[in-house]
């Protein structure tokens, strides 16, 4: 089961932790349907009252809450497995440059058969086949990539004028930082005093 995008987090709507007592979920639901009620002029708000009025039932019987528990909590680590991976998405730029230059030099190296299969690639890439399906959809979308009428998957003009484009920014990011080391280097070296301070004045 993958995350629920309609889970209602019923804690996080009363305002209350997930241990709270049920006194406490009364407590907090009296005030918020209270104030959140349709009659009332300044915050009423149907949907809110019914979602308010649904978590009080289900939060104050035992048996529901039980239940309900069991789905918030896997709710959350689905979350929290969701957050760790965001960590990881920095080298998705590194990883899709590498598999359009995997392309790039197919298509270089035999233009009869361009192509690539994905079985190779999951092999040479080392990735997980839904991050490898992942950028390969992000190609096709950008127009990068092409299948073959062999099923196998081969770059395009656009992907080749891509990855040139990428190597370009490498060498110029390359020269600049030559040009700045060496900035750098001239900048720290001493000026030499000046010679003619050194010579006597004639009497």
């Amino acid at each position: 089961m993958a995350i629920d995008p309609d889970f209602v987090d019923y804690y996080e709507l009363l305002e209350v932790s997930s241990n709270a007592s049920t006194a406490t979920v009364e407590r907090i639901f009296r005030y918020l349907a209270k104030r959140h009620h349709p009659d009332s002029s300044e915050h009423g708000d149907a949907k809110t009252f019914s979602q308010l009025v649904e978590a009080y039932e289900t939060l104050s019987d035992p048996a529901a809450r039980a239940e309900y528990d069991a789905d918030y909590e896997y709710q959350r680590d689905q979350n929290s497995a969701l957050m760790q991976e965001t960590g990881h998405l920095s080298s998705d730029a590194a990883d899709r440059q590498r598999m359009l230059s995997l392309f790039y030099a197919q298509r270089r190296r035999n233009m009869k058969t361009p192509g690539i299969g994905t079985g190779t690639l999951e092999s040479m890439m080392g990735l997980p086949a839904e991050v490898l399906y992942f950028h390969l959809w992000f190609f096709q979308q950008k127009g990068w990539v092409m299948r073959e009428e062999s099923g196998q998957l081969s770059i395009t003009a656009d992907g080749v004028e891509k990855v040139e484009a990428n190597m370009q920014d490498q060498q110029n990011m390359g020269l600049k930082r030559i040009t700045q080391a060496g900035q750098t280097a001239a900048a720290s070296v001493p000026v030499p005093p000046s010679h003619s301070a050194a010579i006597p004045a004639s009497v």
